[in-house]
């Protein structure tokens, strides 16, 4: 969504802009999978695979998700033998979630896919100027976690 207007546009209104459009960029580029995938579930494998195995609760905080969302996501992610439920050790009522061989070799084709939609929407920023801006969003994005 652009806005044409003289005026240039408000700061929150450009950060929700460029989400939307790598997003835009991300889902089209996963469909070439033709797996159904979406920018959940890349999110999903993403966290997944730098924290599994964990619960299904511990995955819904780290992506921002209320549980039955999660739920969807895993049920997706295991259909496509990407992850596995299995009981917690410590836990018997919990289930923790494992990523699978399968899942791992997805999600480094589905990084690729990540890293080249940056690339692609930052490709007229100097090295330099991107890691100017990755700084100052760092920064902004620091200053308002809670303590």
């Amino acid at each position: 969504m652009i806005c044409p207007s003289d005026s240039p546009p408000s700061f929150g209104l450009l950060l929700r802009q460029v989400r939307d459009g790598l997003v835009r960029q991300l889902d089209a580029s996963m469909a070439e999978e033709d797996l159904g995938l979406n920018f959940t579930h890349y999110i999903g494998l993403k966290v997944l695979a730098r924290m599994a195995p964990c619960t299904a609760n511990e995955l819904a905080r780290a992506i921002d998700q209320v549980p039955s969302a999660v739920t969807r996501l895993l049920d997706k992610l295991e259909a496509l033998g990407c992850v596995r439920r299995e009981a917690h050790a410590q836990d018997r009522r919990a289930l923790q979630i494992v990523l699978t061989e399968e899942g791992r070799a997805l999600w480094l084709r589905l990084q690729k896919r990540g890293e080249d939609v940056i690339d692609y929407a930052s490709r007229e920023l100097s090295a330099d100027e991107r890691a100017q801006l990755l700084s100052l969003l760092t920064r902004i994005r620091d200053s308002l976690a809670t303590p």
